[in-house]
This record gives structure tokens, sequence and C-alpha cells, in this order.
């Protein structure tokens, strides 16, 4: 990255420093966007005040708007599968699925299957009689509903290991992984070039930093969660992890800073009792509560970040 000093001036009783010829060059900032009285106007930049004192400058976002296309209700059949594929392929940008009941296991794992084929399309909304599917590319995902959708994977995958269910349990993870590779796409394009690359605008980089961390936990968590099998001497124990873990998910999409503070509180306790267990437990088993412990530490670390 390169690094340019400029000396500050005072003109007129305003303060300027004159910005790099390249930078403006690769931006195409030396146009004139409009003129008044015979004075050209050139391009708006972001100016992004720190935390550390230090000014962050960047060009001006303009987001292009478009028309969403209404969303398709599909009803639940044997063949609903292949209807997403040729609605998806067709241009539909989004497609949802409903059932007057449960949606079977076989089903779920079809639609699944045929909608990992498509390009740039996800499952973003999976419920027992509910499944929503949009093809919207990296770029339409809002960076906020990709943490969303990561901590409830999470969430998922307690149920899953709870149930015994590992196909499902390492399906939310295949899941978790490609989300979490979009959102650091996402966030890594704004720092290095000051641009947005969704629609969605209203985070600084100190808070995409925040994010980036906070999800970094999100996926250790879902690699420990992939690992781990259970036994009535710890399921008790992993109960309460999946509490814990609940309630900083729930601080974070409520934006709730006291039940984020008395979680960053709780870990300690955790830790004390986990302690406490594994002196009565076998190798095997001590082992599964201290990776317990590392999503505890994770816990924590996110409720921080809120």
């Amino acid at each position: 990255m390169d690094k340019v000093y400029r000396n500050l001036q005072k003109i007129s009783g305003s303060f300027y420093v004159s910005l790099p010829k390249k930078w403006i060059d690769n931006y195409d900032l030396d146009k004139p966007v409009s003129t008044d009285n015979n004075k050209n106007t050139y391009s708006t930049l972001l100016i992004d005040i720190q935390s550390d004192g230090s000014l962050l400058i960047s060009p001006k976002l303009v987001q292009r708007e478009e028309e969403l296309k209404d969303e398709l209700i599909l009803r639940s059949s044997p063949f609903v599968a292949r209807e997403i594929v040729r609605n998806c392929l067709s241009g539909q940008t989004r497609v949802t699925v409903l059932s007057d009941k449960e949606i079977s296991k076989g089903l779920r794992m079809e639609i699944r299957w045929f909608v990992n084929g498509l390009p740039n399309t996800e499952i973003i909304e999976e419920k027992r009689q509910r499944i929503v599917i949009q093809n919207f590319g990296y770029k339409k995902f809002p960076t906020k509903k990709l943490i969303q959708r990561l901590l409830y994977l999470i969430a998922d995958m307690f149920d899953s290991l709870k149930e015994g269910a590992i196909e499902e349990l390492n399906y939310s993870l295949s899941q978790l992984k490609k989300f979490y590779f979009i959102l650091v796409t996402h966030i890594r394009t704004y720092l290095r070039t000051g641009l947005y690359v969704t629609e969605d605008n209203d985070f600084n980089p100190l808070e995409a930093m925040d994010y980036r961390m906070f999800c970094e936990k999100i996926q250790e968590t879902g690699k420990i969660l992939s690992d781990l099998r259970l036994n009535e001497n710890v399921q008790e124990f992993f109960d309460k992890i999946n509490r814990y873990f609940n309630d900083v998910m729930n601080a974070y999409l409520e934006k709730n800073l006291q039940l984020a503070h008395s979680s960053w509180l709780k870990k300690v306790k955790l830790v004390k009792e986990a302690k406490s267990l594994m002196a009565k437990l076998d190798p095997d088993d001590k082992d599964k509560i201290k990776d317990m412990i590392r999503i505890a530490k994770n816990c924590k670390d996110m409720s921080a970040l809120i």
C-alpha cells in the first residue's frame, strides 16, 4: 500500500490538503460532475473520522437502484426441486416453497442438492414448512443478513448435534463455509477500496473489522461443533453452552447491550463448572468439555463485539 505525505495548507481561514494525482486518476475523480456560475463541482468524497484520529477518504459510492422481481410461491410437491431450477434459470430472483405440513427430509435434501448446483443461488431461510431460495449473487446479499444467516446456521448445528443428525450437521457446516466466504469478500473489498460491495452501506471501517472478527468466532464455533459428539456424561453441560450461544445471538440480533454484557461475564462461571466436571470424567469426555470451553470463549469474544 502506497503512503504519501502532504502539507496542510490554510486558505481564507479554511484548511486544505492536496490528494495524490494517481489516486484521483484511478477513480476518475478529475471530471466535473456539474457547473454552477462558471465554477466546476467535482466528485463527492466520503471522509470517515476514525476513533484513533485518522481519516479514511474514499470515493462516494452511488448505489444503483434495481427493481426486484416479485416473489414466486411454489407449493411443495415431489417435483418442486425441478420447478425451482427452471424458474431460477429463467431469471426469477426469489422462490418460496410452502407446505401444509412439515417438508420431508428426503425432499429437503433434494431441494438442497439442486440449489447447490445453481450459480449464485442460496437457501436463505429454512423452516419446517417453508424454504426460501434466492438467486442473488454475492453482491445481492446485505452484509448484516449474512451475519444473521451465520448465527442461525450455528443454532441449527447445536440442534442437529443434540438430535444426532450428522448429515444435517455436515450440511449446515458446508453452508456456514459458503456464507462466511461471501461475507469475507464483502468486508475485504470495502477495507481495500473504501467501496461497498452490496447495497447496504451503513457500516464504517471499524464496524467492518468488528464484523470480520465476530464472524471468525462463528466459523470457529461451527468447526468445533462439526467434530463434537455427545453422550450422557457431557449432555447437560452442552445444553448450558447452547443456551450461552443463544443469549449471545439474541444480544446481537436485538442489539441488547445489557444481555451482551451479562453474557460476557458468564464465561467465568461456565469454565469453573467445566473444570469441576472434568475431574470426574475419562480422557475422551474431558476433551469434549474442553471443546465446549472453546465455544464458551468464542461466545465471550463475540459478546464483546456487540
